[in-house]
C-alpha cells in the first residue's frame, strides 16, 4: 500500500474514532457505544502503526525477518528467538563500530547502539515474522551507518567463496563470528530464514535455507584461524574510492586498503601520486578451497603523508 492511501485511511479512522468517543462521553451508560469507541481507537492506532512501518520501509529503515520450518508453524519459542536475536544485535553493533571507527578493540560503547537505534517494530502474522527498524539518517559525510551496516550484512550472507573474505573484512571478524552464532541458533532451532530489506534503490533479500545456512557457517568457521598483525604500507597513492577503499602502489605491487567513515576527512587530504606511509592492521586468511592466503588491510589512525 502507498503512504498516501495509508495516510488517508489513518485520518479517516482517527476522525471516526474521535467522533464516536465524543458521543460516548455524553452517554456514559451506553455500553455498546463505549465498546465501539474503544474498537475504533484501536483500529486508528493500528492504521498509524502500519503507516509508520510503510514510512520506514520507503526510507530503507525496515528489516523484515521471517523464520519457517517444521518447528515454526506460526510461532517460535522465546528461547530460540533470543538465541538468534542477541548475536545478530551484537553483530550489527560490532559491524557498525568497525565501519565508523575501524579496528574493534574491547567493549563497544552505547553510542553505536544509540546511533543504530534498532527497535522491534512489530510481530506480523504469527511470531515467525519479525519487523525491525533502525535509524537511517545520514551523517555529515552523507553516509547512513544503519544502511551501511545492513548492506554489509546482506553482502556477507550472500557472498560466495570469491568475495567472502572481503565481506568479512568489511564487517570485521567479531561481527562475522556473531553472525555465525546467529546462524548456528537458526540451525539448532530447525529453522530456515528469510531477511528482506527495501533500500531506496533495490530490494535486498537473503533466503537462508538449511543448506544455505550450513554453507555460510562452514565459511565462517575458518575465520577464527586468521592471523592479524600491524604493519606499515609505504608507496604512492594510486586511487581513492567512495566505497571506503584506498589504493597504494608499492614496490611489490598495488595494495588496496579499507578505511572507516571517521577517516574520510583524512583520506581526502591524500593526493594521487603522493608518497604515503599508511599504518594498517593486516588480516591473513587461509582459504581451504583455493589453498592460498587472502590478505586484507584496514587503515589505523596513525599515518604519514608527504
Amino acid at each position: 500500500m502507498s503512504t498516501d492511501f495509508l495516510e488517508q485511511h489513518a485520518r479517516q479512522l482517527q476522525r471516526e474514532a474521535r467522533q464516536t468517543a465524543e458521543r460516548s462521553a455524553v452517554a456514559p451508560d451506553d455500553f455498546w457505544l463505549h465498546a465501539a469507541a474503544d474498537n475504533q481507537q484501536q483500529a486508528a492506532r493500528e492504521a498509524l502503526r502500519q503507516l509508520e512501518l510503510e514510512y520506514a520501509r520507503e526510507s530503507g529503515e525496515l528489516l523484515d525477518m521471517r523464520f519457517s520450518g517444521p518447528r515454526a508453524n506460526g510461532s517460535i519459542s522465546l528461547d530460540a528467538f533470543l538465541k538468534i536475536a542477541d548475536p545478530l544485535n551484537k553483530a550489527w553493533k560490532a559491524a557498525a563500530f568497525r565501519l565508523r571507527h575501524g579496528v574493534v578493540e574491547g567493549r563497544i560503547g552505547q553510542g553505536i547502539g544509540a546511533t543504530l537505534n534498532l527497535k522491534l517494530a512489530g510481530i506480523a502474522q504469527g511470531s515467525t515474522h519479525i519487523l525491525l527498524t533502525g535509524n537511517g539518517s545520514e551523517d555529515l559525510s552523507g553516509e547512513s551507518l544503519f544502511r551501511e551496516t545492513l548492506t554489509q550484512t546482506f553482502r556477507l550472507l550472500s557472498s560466495n567463496n570469491d568475495d567472502f573474505y572481503d565481506a568479512v573484512d568489511a564487517m570485521g571478524g567479531r561481527a562475522a563470528q556473531y553472525v555465525g552464532e546467529a546462524l548456528k541458533a537458526i540451525d539448532a532451532a530447525g529453522l530456515s530464514a528469510q531477511f528482506t530489506w527495501q533500500t531506496k534503490d533495490a530490494l535486498r533479500c537473503w533466503n537462508g535455507s538449511h543448506d544455505e545456512v550450513l554453507r555460510i557457517r562452514a565459511l565462517l568457521a575458518g575465520v577464527s584461524d586468521s592471523a592479524t598483525y600491524e604493519e606499515t604500507i609505504s608507496g604512492t597513492v594510486a586511487g581513492i574510492f567512495d566505497n571506503g577503499r584506498l589504493d597504494i602502489r608499492t614496490e611489490a605491487g598495488k595494495v588496496r586498503i579499507r578505511f572507516p567513515l571517521d577517516m574520510i576527512p583524512l583520506v581526502q587530504r591524500f593526493q594521487i601520486a603522493a608518497q604515503a606511509d599508511i599504518r594498517v592492521q593486516t588480516t591473513r586468511f587461509s582459504d581451504p578451497v583455493s589453498r592460498r592466503d587472502v590478505v586484507k588491510y584496514q587503515m589505523l589512525p596513525t599515518e604519514k603523508i608527504d
